[in-house]
């Protein structure tokens, strides 16, 4: 599978990814970036991505007669790893994950659906898609999540119910956004190469915070591109978790990461519990959106 799609999200360099998880895949990006060949023992897609489970969480299959999960069923779709807009070989997009979303969403025989969720998250790019869908279900999304940061939040915030999934590791936060982008003057000066940029006259606005940032000015950058998406994530989230989320907690909208108690405690999440609290949950969702249709 092509990787060009995601090595042009990765030039793009707009991020809401957790430090430590943008650190742990910077080998696989730089061999992206070269084209280097990604070996299967290097990364790979995991396979159990999209399931559909009983009101005791056991997974069931499609029934060989009647072609369709029973009826009450709830669908499992599980956001693991980076996050990007365009799936490929190493990892799920946004593109796919929601697809399958959707179509649990139609199914007849599923009441809702749980996304279970353990990412440090990624391209910015890859949050819209999400939303969208999250703004136009017909049936109710339980968020299940372990670490859950940045564009992760992002997305998680918007489902109806957030849930953590151990009171151990589970982790929520990091809201902000970053750029990343290479400068290459030296290396092709060595090689003998020199680039000319030419602009014209009517385009002097024309990348002009990138160019400046190249200089090592980032206030353009900032000002521009950065700052508004930050703003953009944190109305998101207090819209998302409006009533619940204590915005006066130090660092909470800023970036500060918070273990599941304290994320609780602050209102970034709901509860705390597992796969069996999800199902329940879900339950409780379809019936009073079935009552409230009645």
């Amino acid at each position: 599978m092509s990787f060009s799609k995601t090595a042009s999200e990765i030039r793009r360099g707009i991020w809401a990814i957790e430090h430590q998880t943008a650190v742990g895949y910077l080998p696989l990006v730089a061999n992206i970036l070269s084209g280097k060949k990604i070996q299967d023992t290097d990364f790979k897609k995991q396979e159990a991505t999209r399931y559909v489970v009983d009101e005791d969480g056991n997974r069931v299959g499609k029934d060989s007669l009647s072609g369709g999960y029973p009826e009450g069923s709830v669908g499992v779709v599980e956001i693991v790893g980076p996050m990007i807009k365009y799936g490929n070989y190493y990892c799920w997009g946004a593109d796919e994950l929601v697809h399958m979303a959707k179509t649990f969403d139609e199914d007849p025989n599923i009441i809702g659906q749980i996304w279970k969720i353990d990412t440090g998250g990624g391209a910015v790019s890859a949050v819209a898609p999400y939303l969208d869908f999250l703004e136009n279900k017909k049936k109710p999304v339980v968020g299940l999540a372990d670490l859950c940061a940045s564009a992760g939040i992002w997305v998680a915030s918007a489902t109806d119910v957030l849930i953590a999934e151990n009171e151990i590791n589970a982790a929520f936060g990091s809201i902000g956004v970053m750029s990343t982008f290479y400068t290459y003057e030296k290396y092709m000066k060595d090689l003998g190469i020199k680039e000319h940029v030419v602009y014209a006259d009517q385009s002097s606005e024309k990348n002009k915070d990138y160019e400046e940032a190249r200089k090592g000015n980032y206030k353009l950058l900032k000002e521009r591109t950065l700052n508004p998406l930050a703003e953009k994530f944190q109305n998101d989230i207090k819209s998302y978790r409006e009533g619940k989320i204590k915005e006066n907690v130090h660092g909470i909208l800023n970036g500060r990461m918070f273990y599941a108690r304290e994320a609780l405690n602050h209102g970034l999440i709901d509860s705390i519990g597992n796969m069996q609290d999800a199902i329940k949950t879900i339950r409780l969702q379809a019936a009073a959106r079935e009552y409230n249709f009645q």
